[in-house]
């Protein structure tokens, strides 16, 4: 790799289009970046959730179980509020990308750190949540195989699990526990096997991402960057600095 090529003219766009189409086997790794057009906060940065301090500690593991109740009061209502967030125009280039893939026989894999279901809702065919997600409530007490599957329920406070008493928890990953073993092994063995990453609204630093990453480096994939910041990790080979929903639908249609 000579340099992080930047990909910002609609000739740029059209010719990175045509690579991507033509690899055999992508994996599509989405961040929070890909949902603020839909009105949901990014984690980082600029009026990220994280900026508020307090609420990043709340998202560690170490608090439980004396953090639920916070963690309910923070993320029950907010499950309204996504619930009627719709998908925009990048859920749904994905989403429409994934199906005429499986039509012309090539793998796309889309794995997502968000733990919003814009992307079922948009119509994605597969979808590996690997932090989770906001709609599925379980068993604090990991013994407990009760899980519900999808629940909107705007929880305020802790509820009890119907089977065994003890509390429940939004089924989300939180700092210090190790990521869903299904969706991990989905993104591994897709990103082990890929021609192309391409990864949507995301810096790349936080390690789920991370180690993908550098895992596709190793492997010899081109990495594809979607992100309006300025600067990007230099792993990557091309930058597309435009926003998700203005660049992805250029991309993938």
């Amino acid at each position: 790799m000579t340099g992080t090529r930047r990909y910002t003219a609609d000739l740029d766009l059209m010719h990175l289009g045509q690579q991507i189409h033509r690899a055999e086997r992508v994996l599509i790794l989405t961040g929070a970046g890909i949902s603020r057009a839909s009105g949901l906060r990014t984690y980082r940065g600029e009026g990220g959730i994280y900026a508020d301090t307090e609420i990043e500690a709340l998202h560690h593991a170490h608090g439980l179980p004396d953090s639920l109740p916070e963690l309910w009061g923070f993320w029950g209502p907010r499950r309204a509020k996504i619930s009627t967030a719709q998908p925009n125009p990048a859920h749904l280039a994905v989403a429409a990308f994934q199906r005429a893939s499986l039509r012309d026989g090539r793998e796309v894999t889309l794995a997502t750190q968000n733990i919003d279901d814009l992307h079922e809702r948009a119509g994605s065919p597969q979808v590996a949540h690997l932090h989770g997600s906001l709609f599925a409530t379980r068993c604090y007490d990991d013994s407990c195989p009760y899980r519900k599957n999808p629940d909107t329920s705007p929880y305020a406070e802790p509820p009890h699990c119907p089977i065994c008493g003890s509390w429940l928890r939004p089924d989300v990953v939180l700092f210090g526990e190790p990521l869903g073993v299904d969706a991990q092994w989905t993104a591994k063995r897709a990103v082990r096997d890929c021609d192309l990453l391409l990864a949507v609204g995301t810096s790349g630093e936080v390690s789920t991402a991370a180690g993908l990453i550098r895992y596709a480096v190793d492997v010899g994939a081109l990495l594809v960057t979607v992100d309006p910041a300025p600067e990007v990790p230099a792993s990557f080979d091309v930058h597309v600095p435009l926003p998700a929903e203005q660049a992805l639908p250029a991309l993938l249609s």
